[in-house]
């Protein structure tokens, strides 16, 4: 949500304040009284807190200002400017509300298109944003239109990278919709390419064809693959399998209905409005990849699903660290944020879009920013 943010932390981490003096900051900014930089800085930092404890709308209006004044400013300070909207993006998409989501992707791509060159490392890093949209957006045709556009243009380039990152991206989407066979061929090709023999891409092409793998359901090769990456891995724990999310039956049901054409079995009446349910979960991923001490360290009240998610990270499985049985024996702590989906639909017998419940959850790990949250209190 916030790596371009913590970008420009480190550009100018003396303007970032925090608590009362956030708010303060956050304020004459709101009465343009900033620069793009400053606004980015104090408005994401302040959103971020709010989207923390739960308040997704009023971090929402927070970011939606924000780019109501940062907008045209694209050519002054881009980056800026690309981390408002990719804030927005991902507090949209906790929101439910897919239309600010599309908008905010879009205006975050675009930005640093038109504003810094082609060979940028944020430029590249947003390539494939479109195509990761219409994923979350279950519009998997555009995706895999999306990242072969991406992919086919780059190689004509001579860009290696985004041809690279584009070309995974299709592996992983063609393994997901089950054409194994394609996502194979695929990814035998981007092996064969000279990029592929950088240590950060022989990594993740090993962990696309173990994600193959597993999807294959090949104990040998899952057991080989997960052995090499342990060894190779420098970044985070590489999630080697998972249990399913709970699913409600209201939502699976209508989603059945619609398939068809047919009537809601659960209609959403025109008052209805879902109330935003989120929970905090920490838990440790250890040495040898199991996880343990799951729990809820926050969240709103009492939601009747947070068990089943303490019960879905407790199966989860991760890349076996080079380092287990040696000194680092506890492993890496890691907080998710676990907020179930929502859209934004139009109930019959009303003209006002509503935010609803929709199938799945939204996972967004906190720990990577943490160090760039305020202790609470402060």
């Amino acid at each position: 949500m916030f790596a371009l943010f913590l970008l420009l932390q480190a550009a100018a981490p003396d303007i970032v304040v925090t608590g009362e003096r956030l708010v303060e900051e956050q304020a004459k900014c709101a009465r343009g009284e900033c620069t793009p930089l400053r606004d980015a800085q104090a408005t994401i930092a302040l959103a971020e807190q709010q989207f923390r404890n739960g308040e997704y709308v009023h971090a929402k209006g927070l970011l939606a200002a924000a780019i109501s004044r940062n907008k045209d400013r694209g050519a002054e300070a881009p980056r800026a400017v690309a981390a408002i909207y990719e804030a927005m993006a991902t507090v949209s998409l906790h929101e439910g509300d897919q239309d600010d989501y599309r908008h905010a992707v879009a205006g975050q791509v675009k930005t640093l298109r038109d504003n810094l060159p082609a060979d940028d490392v944020a430029v590249q890093a947003s390539a494939t944003a479109l195509g990761d949209m219409w994923i979350k957006l279950g519009r998997y045709r555009q995706a895999e239109s999306t990242f072969r556009g991406i992919e086919e243009q780059a190689l004509a380039e001579g860009r290696a990278y985004p041809a690279m990152m584009a070309g995974m991206k299709r592996v992983w989407l063609a393994g997901a919709l089950g054409k194994m066979r394609d996502a194979r061929m695929m990814l035998d090709a981007l092996e064969r390419r000279p990029i592929a023999q950088e240590p950060g891409f022989r990594t993740a092409l090993r962990v696309v064809r173990l994600r193959l793998a597993v999807r294959a359901g090949d104990d040998a090769e899952i057991t080989r693959l997960a052995e090499t990456i342990g060894t190779d891995q420098g970044g985070p724990p590489v999630l080697i399998w998972q249990p399913s999310y709970p699913g409600s039956a209201a939502v699976e049901a209508n989603n059945s209905a619609r398939t068809f054409d047919l009537v809601d079995a659960v209609p959403i009446n025109s008052s209805d409005l879902a109330s935003i349910q989120w929970v905090d979960v920490g838990f440790w991923i250890r040495p040898d990849g199991h996880t343990e001490e799951a729990e809820i360290l926050r969240g709103s009240r009492a939601p009747a699903w947070a068990p089943a998610i303490l019960k879905q990270v407790a199966g989860r499985r991760y890349a076996a660290s080079a380092k287990a049985g040696e000194g680092d024996a506890s492993g890496s702590y890691r907080i998710e944020r676990v907020t179930p989906k929502y859209q934004y639909v139009v109930p019959k017998g009303s003209v006002i879009r509503r935010r609803v419940p929709a199938a799945g959850f939204e996972i967004l790990d906190l720990t990577a920013s943490e160090a760039a949250m305020p202790p609470p209190g402060e």
